[in-house]
């Protein structure tokens, strides 16, 4: 796929607006942590991008418009993703793809995204995984006291809304 290309579906899939400076006010490990849930945990930008990505290969032959849907929102969560990594890296973290529990590291794995059956169990489970999305950023901007990353969160909740919208619309589309 071209940039040209990426960059046109993109905006497609990203509520209209700026997204805030990248920048933190300073290191803070204890925020890296959180962030790497988003990052990488269960459910996170990587589990998201990995499940709008199988998601699209699957469609690509049944339905184009539906398949470039999952691609476009991927493409958005890649950017979420690469934001995230650079909060982290300001904060003293080190984004590999993994959380902290119970003091072990626990690697992300592929059986943190749903593969799915059929169009309308996968749209279902797509919105339900930006729901829970939304309330581990709402979580974690109450924690964070940062502005900086709190304007970030801000801006990360408003995309996952916008895919809400779209998916619920897909949903509507597909499986009435």
């Amino acid at each position: 796929m071209n940039d040209k290309k990426n960059e046109t579906l993109w905006l497609k899939c990203s509520a209209p607006g700026p997204y805030p400076e990248i920048k933190t006010s300073r290191s803070n490990l204890f925020y890296a942590q959180l962030l790497m849930e988003d990052y990488a945990g269960v459910v996170s930008e990587l589990s998201a991008i990995n499940q709008y990505v199988y998601h699209h290969i699957m469609f690509e032959e049944r339905d184009k418009e539906l398949a470039e849907l999952e691609e476009c929102i991927s493409l958005v969560e890649m950017h979420h993703l690469e934001m995230l990594a650079q909060v982290i890296r300001m904060l003293g973290g080190d984004p590999q793809y993994k959380v902290v529990k119970n003091n072990q590291d626990v690697y992300w794995n592929g059986s943190y995204i749903y593969y799915g059956q059929e169009i309308c169990d996968r749209l279902v489970s797509d919105i339900e995984g930006e729901k829970a999305a939304i309330a581990q950023y709402q979580q974690h901007y109450k924690l964070i006291t940062d502005p900086h990353i709190q304007r970030l969160l801000e801006r990360i909740i408003q995309d996952e809304t916008y895919h809400i919208q779209l998916l619920t619309q897909a949903l509507q589309k597909y499986c009435t």
